[in-house]
């Protein structure tokens, strides 16, 4: 094989979580560069082929490029970030990495920009009557910059990856009434928490550079933290509206503030994309979460009572603000519980099935009525027979922008369970997309063959465009009818006698499946490892869990202090907390694709390390004696000191004036 022409035999794909943290923005910004060069290393074109050559890796690509390959330099894993979901400071981040890896660009832009423009002295508000410590003007200059300076690096490139969704969270100040249907009426709630939903594949590409501007939006609304930015406002005309789908043309002149008021680490809409996952190799699962500045662990003895000052402040603001992410974890565990105890029921059914009814060909099999097939396969079939019109029903109502309880009377007067003339099994044929989808990742999951897998995946993402609107029932059987026989005879065509056997008596299978995983959602039937990477995971240069000689512990990073806005205030802390996100995540990113104890490990994040530091001597530096010098000048302190009051003293002063003309105005009805 021509060795730009990889022999992958398996994915790591992962799921990254981004937590905020202000100026820790910038260590997650190194951490989101390796997972970017990992991916890079293993990316190839539209041919196969791979987009970098030994020769044009750099650094940290070649490390990664020995971790996918066997000994004898064929390169066997790719990888993947195909689903990453950030607020505040880790949404800036996932919104450039979703963009680097649709259109083949880098992440340089985003590196100049906390290194070169994130300083708190240029981004202080000169306005007469500032409504915010910060310019939120200059700052969402700026991401817009950077995100045009993307397009400027290079012309247009081939993506790392075929498709990714990237999902940024902002919080709606004014908040969204929608509608709960109660048993005898409807009810209106106020949503205030909000996701842009950003993705590219299969003919998309929210990264592109038309809709550069919006990207900057997302980026400044996601990171509105309160005092130091406004929040977000968007005048685009209805440009944008295919990023509120909940909103219609409503979400011209709202106000969206900071992801992290209400949902500071996005889980939950990482966990539900697993659910829409299928791949045409055997993919490695893993979920990582990047907390730059995780809790220490106290004692769970208890405190003393809280005074009324504490008490109120932990009710209003500091309790709020505590989010734990047990229940989202658990959710993964369940995941993984049910994966395992759907694989082992189902690792016998080639024993268990002895008797093959045989196929059906489709003129008979659409006379089939459900007592014909309880005669022929048992009662147990017809709780699995109705459970899949039930879901073919729920489709097609989706599909028709209809409730499903419409959809299912024109169903029951159209077919029927006893009737051979207008059977439900000729519904079933018709309509049952979800069952032929469910039988090419059955196949994909079983195969082995590289080339017979890429024709099955073709056809699983030709029969995915079928899932789209339409105005009525006959529409959309039309529609299916070509595609399906044209993907049946195509699947068919590619298998060898073992596999078509698999093929053909893959409903045995789907008996037991199916009616688990109905109401899962599990998506990709693989286990799912879950990763944390911060400061105190990473061990392999300083460990900051372990006393120096003096009993203290040396840190790493500079933006932990001033309440997480460290970095902002001196280039060198910033250069600093970019090379220690980098560190960490090499670290990190090797252990959690190597199996636990594996030879190879430390000596690849020694490579990866000495490749971030830049040599072995300033590898050794770092492991024995360096720290960033975490003291800044006297001068720099009294002059930002005053800067910042004058700032407060406008902001406070335009306040009352504005709340003192609120008053009079309602007082006087002005």
């Amino acid at each position: 094989m021509h060795p730009d022409v990889p022999a992958f035999e398996q994915e790591v794909r992962f799921a990254l979580v981004l937590y905020g943290g202000a100026s820790l923005a910038i260590y997650i910004c190194g951490v989101t560069q390796e997972f970017f060069h990992l991916v890079r290393a293993t990316a190839v074109d539209a041919e196969g082929n791979l987009i970098a050559g030994d020769a044009e890796l750099s650094g940290t690509e070649r490390v990664y490029r020995k971790l996918a390959s066997f000994p004898d330099g064929t390169i066997r894993t790719r990888f993947l970030v195909d689903i990453a979901s950030g607020t505040s400071a880790g949404g800036i981040n996932a919104i450039f990495l979703g963009k680097a890896f649709a259109n083949g660009q880098t992440l340089d832009q985003v590196s100049r920009l906390w290194l070169d423009q994130a300083d708190i002295q240029d981004l202080l508000n000169s306005d007469k009557l500032p409504r915010s410590l910060l310019s939120s003007q200059t700052m969402y200059a700026r991401l817009l910059d950077a995100f045009a300076g993307m397009e400027r690096d290079g012309a247009k490139r081939d993506p790392l990856q075929a498709q990714m969704d990237v999902y940024i969270t902002a919080t709606d100040i004014q908040g969204l009434e929608l509608p709960i249907q109660l048993t005898d009426k409807t009810v209106f709630e106020k949503r205030h928490r909000n996701v842009f939903h950003l993705r590219f594949g299969e003919g998309e590409n929210h990264f592109a550079r038309e809709n550069n501007p919006f990207l900057a939006f997302a980026a400044r609304a996601t990171s509105a933290f309160p005092f130091a930015f406004e929040p977000a406002l968007l005048l685009d005309g209805g440009a944008a509206k295919q990023f509120f789908p909940d909103y219609g043309s409503g979400y011209a002149g709202r106000y969206f503030g900071d992801g992290g008021y209400l949902d500071n680490k996005p889980f939950t809409h990482a966990i539900q994309a697993l659910s829409q996952r299928s791949a045409d190799l055997p993919v490695a699962r893993k979920l990582m979460y990047v907390e730059p500045s995780p809790d220490v662990p106290g004692t769970n003895q208890p405190a003393a009572a809280p005074n009324f000052l504490r008490n109120t402040m932990d009710a209003l603001i500091t309790l709020p603000r505590e989010e734990t992410i047990r229940e989202d974890l658990q959710r993964v565990i369940d995941r993984n519980r049910l994966i395992e105890r759907v694989q082992d029921i189902t690792s016998h059914v080639d024993e268990d099935v002895t008797e093959f009814i045989g196929r059906v060909g489709a003129a008979e099999y659409q006379r089939r009525t459900l007592a014909d097939e309880i005669r022929d396969r048992g009662p147990g079939y017809a709780g699995y027979h109705r459970l899949k019109v039930r879901a073919v029903t729920d489709d097609l109502a989706a599909m028709l922008g209809q409730p499903s309880g419409v959809v299912d009377a024109w169903r029951r007067k159209h077919y029927s369970e006893q009737d051979p003339e207008r059977s439900e099994s000729r519904f079933l044929l018709e309509f049952d997309l979800g069952y032929r989808e469910r039988r090419l990742r059955f196949l994909l999951r079983t195969l082995a063959n590289p080339s017979v897998k890429g024709t099955l995946n073709r056809i699983l993402v030709t029969l995915k465009t079928l899932r789209r609107p339409d105005a009525a029932p006959e529409a959309i059987a039309d529609r299916f009818r070509e595609v399906f026989i044209r993907a049946a005879t195509e699947a068919e065509a590619c298998l060898d006698p073992d596999s078509r056997r698999a093929f053909d008596q893959f409903e045995y299978y789907d008996q037991i499946v199916f009616p688990i995983f109905y109401e899962a959602s599990v998506g990709e039937a693989e286990l799912c490892e879950v990763f944390r990477i911060s400061p105190q995971d990473a061990t392999s240069v300083l460990d900051e869990n372990a006393p120096t000689g003096k009993g203290d512990k040396r840190r790493k990073l500079a933006g932990t202090a001033l309440f997480h806005f460290g970095a902002f205030l001196n280039r060198e802390w910033r250069e600093n907390d970019l090379m220690w996100g980098r560190l960490d995540a090499a670290e990190r990113i090797i252990r959690a694709i190597l199996p636990p104890g594996s030879p190879r490990a430390d000596s690849l994040i020694h490579e990866a390390n000495v490749a971030i530091a830049g040599s072995e001597e300033a590898l050794k530096q770092l492991r024995e004696t360096y720290e960033v010098n975490r003291k800044l000048p006297v001068f720099t302190r009294l002059k930002l000191g005053i800067r910042v009051s004058r700032i407060v003293a406008k902001m406070l002063a335009g306040s009352s004036g504005h709340f003192f003309l609120r008053c009079l105005s309602k007082t006087f009805k002005i």
